[in-house]
């Protein structure tokens, strides 16, 4: 309440305190209940004991308050108990049209309303960065940045345990909010990743998201009976889901702060040629090698923009880029101002970096220049961003506040500023793609689900549109060798037997077999081994580039597809990417340039260059199918040879859901909750 009500927040409204005894709390009127209240109340700030709330919700649902942010901890996050009292607030606020922030929670601010509904001493100062954690500290440590480094926020909201109100609701207000220029959100956890993913591409297209999701370690790799499985743990999906969404993920928070505060302060970087003005030789070269190591380009300048900037330079000055301007500090101002004003108006850089360190910084009259030429190109319309490396002493501190009060970031040292300078660089998120039409049957098995056959997989996977080698199930070792006469030599037999999912490991797969004498010797062997009396023969595929493309249905946001580098050291490499699915072929062109190995599909040591298109049209025609696939929970298709005859899965695994869960997916589609 002291919060509420304190003078130097500047809040407007009325506050006034609704206790059980008291009549008079901080010189403010207290009522017994809120009925009693006149005029009754927009906004109610709880903080009654837990075993209080279910009678102070349905005074708030008698009242017709709109809103209620419930400070109060010790409900679901405590266990059982707590849970069914949580349940039990949010039963009578829904049946009384009341919105919750919490329970549990920091609280909420709004700096353009002076209010302070939250547990944090002190309002940061107003400015355009929307802030959403799931930390209380966080909250507190706005305020601290506000402080330090003149961040300036237009709104605070954390909602706690997220009983009604969550991560998507606020990133939805935030979004449609005139006030906020860029949202910053430190995630613990998401509900519905599918509805924040979609809400989130579609607002990054018109504000900067930058995102911190902690709980992101994981103690081992859980045992896996795919690759899919393996690769696409829950971690993994949710970073590559935010990526696709346009958002900008950091891994500290730190940084969530120093890179909103940047996008709110200057325009995102567009490109990748970085230009530098440094005082000092060697910190421009650590700058430059840190830049490059994130993916940026720092270009040497064309002799014409060079010789613009060349006369202002001591002769053993150098205008290549980095810009030395040596330690002639009584020319500084017209060295760095000069120089900074002739690469805003260059099209050969994409950003400048002025490096202020010692003597430089110490400079009233360098503060006032680059202040005056960032201004300057503002005026005329110049859309570039300068990001200032500052490697000031503690005497210099009044600069750095003048520049960031002026607009222009400031980050101490070279590796914070190619840190953050990188991660402000524009992203680009996936376009909306509606799913196809097509409902995909389940195939008909057991109510429970599990593993299908390597005939019914492979039947499927070409139902997708992938390109399949030729096959036959053999149940004899006579129907093995006629199965292989039909298909053509050489070939491949594989043991068929409920459970055997590893094949290979355990020995149930025979190679280049050339003659019928081969298949039945094989099939004799396999069959005797491990009691496998069916078996699958395949037409041997030609040598090539081993791909994997594969795919899950995962709990939190729905299909989600994986390609990359295959075969026996897939899970060993880890060369992959993911997508949500569905996507089109330039979302999957995208996932190939992720990879590590790419080259490999450019061909190397004599072999042909794979056909990117191609591929990316059978990866975005694979996501197409699993999002009309409710049933599917897995799929493994490993390897996928690609030659110059083009591809070819040798290899899938399929694993269905439970019938009753497939039914559950079909009410509910992909989101689970209905957008606030």
């Amino acid at each position: 309440m002291q919060n509420l009500i304190a003078p130097q927040t500047g809040f407007r409204g009325e506050v006034v305190a609704v206790h059980p005894k008291l009549t008079e709390i901080l010189d403010r009127p207290a009522y017994a209940n809120l009925s009693a209240v006149p005029g009754g109340v927009d906004l109610a700030v709880i903080v009654a004991p837990p075993g209080e709330i279910p009678a102070v919700m349905e005074d708030c649902a008698a009242g017709k308050v709109p809103v209620a942010i419930i400070i109060t901890g010790g409900f679901a996050e405590t266990g059982a108990a707590g849970r069914v009292l949580e349940e039990r607030i949010v039963a009578t606020a829904r049946a009384g049209d009341v919105r919750l922030i919490g329970p549990n929670c920091f609280g909420v601010i709004s700096t353009s309303a002076g209010l302070n509904a939250s547990l944090g001493i002190g309002m940061p100062a107003r400015g355009g960065i929307a802030l959403y954690t799931q930390s209380g500290a966080y909250g507190m440590a706005a305020f601290t940045q506000s402080q330090e480094d003149l961040i300036g926020f237009s709104r605070v909201v954390a909602c706690g345990n997220k009983a009604d109100l969550d991560e998507t609701d606020i990133l939805r207000a935030f979004g449609e909010d005139p006030e906020t220029r860029v949202i910053a959100m430190l995630l613990e956890s998401i509900g519905d990743g599918r509805r924040f993913f979609e809400a989130a591409r579609e607002i990054a297209r018109c504000k900067p998201i930058v995102v911190l999701k902690t709980g992101r370690g994981e103690a081992g790799r859980r045992a896996a009976a795919s690759h899919t499985a393996a690769l696409a743990s829950d971690t993994v999906i949710t970073l590559s889901a935010l990526r696709q969404a346009g958002i900008r993920v950091v891994d500290d928070g730190l940084t969530l702060l120093d890179v909103a505060a940047a996008l709110d302060r200057q325009p995102p970087l567009v490109g990748h040629r970085i230009a530098i003005i440094s005082n000092s030789g060697g910190t421009g070269v650590e700058i430059s090698d840190l830049l490059e190591s994130r993916g940026l380009q720092v270009p040497k300048l064309s002799e014409p923009l060079q010789a613009a900037i060349r006369p202002v330079l001591p002769a053993y000055g150098s205008a290549a880029n980095p810009i030395d301007v040596t330690t002639e500090w009584r020319r500084f101002p017209e060295m760095y101002g000069s120089s900074l004003a002739a690469l805003i108006d260059s099209d050969e850089v994409d950003a400048v970096v002025p490096v202020l360190l010692q003597r430089s910084a110490l400079m009233s009259e360098v503060t006032d220049r680059v202040i005056a030429e960032v201004a300057a190109a503002r005026a005329r319309g110049a859309q570039k961003p300068v990001h200032v490396c500052w490697v000031g002493s503690e005497a210099a501190e009044n600069n750095r506040r003048r520049l960031l009060a002026a607009g222009i970031p400031c980050h101490f040292w070279p590796a914070r500023t190619a840190q953050v300078l990188a991660l402000s660089a524009a992203v680009g998120g996936s376009e909306p793609r509606v799913a196809a039409a097509r409902r995909i049957a389940r195939p008909q098995i057991g109510v429970d689900g599990g593993w299908l056959s390597s005939d019914l997989a492979f039947a499927l996977i070409a139902d997708a549109g992938l390109p399949v080698t030729p096959w036959r199930i053999a149940g004899s070792r006579a129907e093995a060798i006629a199965a292989a006469e039909t298909l053509g030599f050489p070939v491949v037999l594989k043991a068929e037997r409920e459970g055997l999912i590893h094949k290979s490991d355990s020995g149930g797969v025979r190679l280049g077999l050339v003659r019928a004498v081969a298949v039945g010797e094989a099939y004799d062997d396999v069959a005797n081994r491990l009691g496998a009396t069916t078996v699958l023969v395949q037409r041997q595929a030609r040598p090539g580039v081993e791909l994997v493309l594969g795919a899950r249905r995962d709990a939190t946001f729905g299909p989600v597809v994986m390609a990359g580098l295959g075969g026996i050291w897939v899970e060993t490499l880890g060369d992959v990417a993911l997508r949500l699915a569905p996507f089109d072929e330039e979302e999957a062109l995208a996932m190939l340039d992720e990879l590590k190995g790419r080259a490999l599909l450019s061909g190397s040591r004599g072999r042909p260059a794979i056909d990117r298109a191609v591929l990316a049209s059978l990866i975005a025609r694979l996501s197409d199918w699993i999002a009309g696939a409710p049933w599917l929970e897995e799929l493994d298709a490993n390897p996928v040879i690609a030659n110059a005859d083009g591809f070819v899965v040798v290899d899938v695994r399929m694993r269905v859901s439970a019938q009753s869960h497939d039914q559950a997916q079909s009410r509910s589609g992909t989101g689970g909750r209905t957008p606030s």
